[in-house]
């Protein structure tokens, strides 16, 4: 599990990296499929198939800050996109990593408004991209694009609120962290009370998900793994007993 990270500046859009065009929309309709664009209609897929773009993006390219205008929506075919909040002093919180089969800014770009958050790629992406008023007149033509648009936003919202529940309700890091660690346990491979997955993220980047330093998670980790809470080989972390993890996260 690496223990640094880039950083991305989320001050002056300029820091966007310039991403280079894929040239075929063909594999749109693969990359698509079992996701939630899959729900959608043959017609309504054939028609996005016809008007989107497929970019390849670099690691930390923002795709939108917070508090803008949206004039595109983004569809996560292959990938990480951090969805975060900036409060004034710079420090960012995470809400949420997007991956394949997400959709994003959609519901800013069919209803006005500005953005709530921002977006930039964790690893490099492939992300199709609608213009906004092209996405307007297939979502006049079918309708269901609007369902979408409330998927989006209440699954962005039910992640704001799972990583607010850990990040106020506790003033200790390391139950922050252990609490963490236990959301994403109940996404991994579960066997029994213990469970494990892939940690792709940096300690930087897992900070910033429980609103803590980098220096304090990796020392947490450390203690973690002397006290036989987590194992970590590689990107793989296992948790030997969700419940004694539990139970730490709960203490006091």
């Amino acid at each position: 599990m690496a223990s640094t990270a880039a950083q991305v500046t989320f001050q002056s859009v300029g820091s966007v990296r310039t991403p280079h065009l894929v040239s075929s929309n063909s594999e749109f309709r693969s990359l698509a499929a079992n996701t939630l664009l899959g729900t959608l209609s043959s017609e309504a897929i054939r028609e996005l198939e016809s008007i989107i773009s497929i970019v390849d993006y670099r690691a930390g390219s923002i795709l939108f800050l917070e508090q803008e205008p949206l004039s595109h929506v983004f569809v996560v075919l292959a990938g990480d996109v951090r969805l975060s909040l900036q409060d004034v002093g710079g420090r960012r919180l995470t809400l949420l990593i997007a991956r394949r089969g997400a959709i994003l800014g959609m519901h800013a770009t069919l209803f006005g408004g500005l953005s709530e958050w921002s977006a930039d790629t964790l690893y490099p992406s492939k992300i199709a991209v609608i213009t906004r008023a092209d996405f307007l007149r297939v979502a006049q033509r079918y309708p269901e694009a609007y369902r979408l648009a409330t998927v989006e936003l209440m699954t962005t919202l039910r992640h704001a609120c799972a990583t607010l529940r850990i990040v106020g309700l506790s003033t200790c890091v390391r139950k922050r962290l252990a609490s963490q660690l236990l959301v994403w346990g109940e996404q991994g491979n579960k066997t029994g009370d213990q469970t494990q997955f892939c940690m792709s993220l940096t300690h930087a980047q897992i900070a910033e998900y429980i609103g803590a330093v980098r220096e304090t998670v990796t020392r947490a980790l450390i203690s973690f793994k002397e006290c036989g809470l987590v194992e970590i080989r590689g990107c793989m972390l296992r948790i030997p007993s969700t419940t004694a993890l539990r139970k730490y996260a709960e203490r006091g």
